[in-house]
């Protein structure tokens, strides 16, 4: 039996402003015009309830606060503004092997990405205990994601703890580890999406309680988790949804970084999982070949999103007497459920020592502008000029708190307080001049740009801002800055959220976090 779980442990960040209160990246400064002072820092163990009551209060009022304040004012967004904001909502995760850059940029108010960096400590040891980072990427509303980030890690790390998975003789592509990671995910949606239906078709309680256990269902949220075994170098990668992992490796052939998937995105336009649901439901055209959708959704698998997998009359139920959505139009759900939580597990080896493998993980927001192999190209520029763990060394007057550990045992990975980094060194003005590669599509009906290594600028500590400034823009200031000043709702037109981890392995923290 695995060990007791421990209380969840929360990474709070309060930035107090002389106008208006904020959270996260909404928290700007230039929303009230004034400078927002120093962030405090704490930890707190919330016991399995969720968030403690005080919490949830003031992140209530500070959510009213920032929508009344961006829409009072909205000035432009200048070059510094623009990169305080990204660093806003930067932070690093470090094990003894292998560091974590992460970065995120809303752009739907309330964020609907989140996500998480951990360890399963089940043995007492750090080098052998498990990391983990995910990011859950959520659509229709936040709360779906929110859920998945509280509980999806720990399910998995108990899972393989009770199946022997962490402990067992290493076997290359082993089909158990598989298959309870795999469990683990389908489980715990259908806790969350029969549980909702069996308050709705009973209605013996509470309205409230109905109505805030479907919230949970009626949103949606994919779920990327990459689970890291020091002791064997291994590294999987378990995918629902369109988030994207992409490995990093080095090519002598090539003398270059190039890219490596490791997952593949489940839309109508991976003819795998067309196949998959015409095999599942004969007779019927599931799958819009023109947009890739499934009766309406972008993608084909996915946490919650009930109403691809609940028969019409109980979606029909839910929104006659307990305002869920409505269900979908011309009673095309005809044999659901359409959509699984089921993700694709993948593995390999890590490869470390002069050039150690690193993995860019990202919600669709990244992968909606920037190819695969330009990501890599974007983090080996950055490999260029920075080492990853440089921001450790400049933390010795900075005191370190631990993150969520799921198991038992001393802490796991370490974040550090965001936005750490010195000023960037900004490109002149004469890398404004030329194309700016800018056109407007015809299909979606907006000014889009192209990505390109031509127009990556190198000057950010963490790589996961690096990465998510040279999707928007990079060195072109002007299209950069207007992206960034684009506020909700206009904004999700032209950009979606954006959350980014990319992890570096090989690396020895051991001296420096002992410092």
């Amino acid at each position: 039996m695995p060990p007791p779980k421990p209380p969840r442990r929360i990474l709070r960040k309060l930035f107090f402003g002389s106008t208006c209160i904020g959270l996260g990246m909404y928290a700007h400064s230039w929303i009230s015009g004034m400078s927002m002072l120093g962030p405090g820092i704490e930890i707190l163990d919330v016991g399995e309830g969720g968030l403690p009551a005080e919490l949830e209060t003031l992140e209530d009022a500070m959510s009213t606060a920032i929508q009344a304040a961006a829409a009072v004012n909205v000035p432009p967004m200048d070059l510094a503004r623009a990169q305080e904001i990204l660093e806003s909502k930067s932070g690093y995760s470090v094990t003894p092997t292998a560091v974590g850059h992460t970065s995120q940029l809303p752009s739907n108010l309330p964020c609907e990405d989140t996500w998480s960096s951990g360890a399963f400590n089940y043995f007492d040891n750090e080098k052998k205990d498990w990391s983990e980072w995910a990011i859950f990427d959520g659509h229709a509303g936040p709360r779906t994601a929110q859920l998945l980030k509280q509980f999806l890690p720990i399910a998995v790390g108990e899972a393989l703890w009770q199946a022997r998975c962490l402990d067992r003789p290493y076997t290359p592509n082993d089909r158990d580890v598989f298959a309870t990671i795999q469990k683990a995910f389908t489980s715990l949606d259908d806790q969350m999406i029969n549980r909702a239906r069996e308050l709705i078709e009973s209605g013996n309680v509470e309205r409230s309680e109905i109505v805030a256990a479907a919230a949970t269902v009626h949103s949606g949220s994919c779920a990327l988790l990459a689970l890291y075994d020091p002791k064997r170098s291994v590294l999987r990668v378990a995918n629902t949804g369109d988030s994207r992992a992409v490995l990093g490796t080095w090519s002598k052939e090539e003398g270059k970084y190039v890219a490596k998937p490791m997952s593949k995105d489940h839309t109508g336009f991976n003819e795998d999982e067309v196949a998959r649901l015409r095999e599942d439901h004969p007779g019927e055209e599931s799958v819009d070949p023109n947009t890739g959708r499934v009766h309406g959704i972008a993608v084909s698998r996915a946490f919650g999103d009930a109403r691809w997998k609940w028969p019409n009359e109980i979606t029909k139920r839910a929104h006659d007497f307990f305002w869920g959505p409505s269900p979908r139009p011309n009673e095309v759900i005809r044999t659901p459920p359409y959509l699984t939580a089921e993700p694709e597990v993948a593995e390999t080896k890590i490869r470390t020592g002069a050039r150690p493998d690193f993995l860019i993980m990202a919600s669709d927001g990244l992968w909606d502008v920037m190819s695969n192999e330009d990501a890599v190209a974007c983090v080996q520029l950055w490999l260029d000029k920075n080492k990853p763990t440089n921001f450790l060394e400049k933390q010795e007057d900075v005191e370190v708190k631990g993150s969520p550990a799921f198991g038992m045992g001393k802490g796991g990975s370490v974040p550090l307080p965001f936005g750490q980094g010195g000023s960037p060194t900004f490109t002149s003005m004469s890398d404004l001049s030329g194309d700016d590669d800018t056109y407007f599509d015809q299909e979606e009906k907006c000014l889009k740009w192209r990505v390109s290594p031509k127009h990556f600028v190198n000057e950010d500590e963490n790589c996961g801002v690096h990465l998510v400034k040279n999707a928007l823009g990079g060195k072109r200031r002007d299209l950069f800055c207007g992206v960034m000043s684009l506020q909700p709702p206009l904004s999700r037109n032209v950009r979606d959220d954006i959350t980014v981890h990319v992890l570096f392995f090989g690396v020895d923290t051991q001296d420096l976090t002992n410092n």
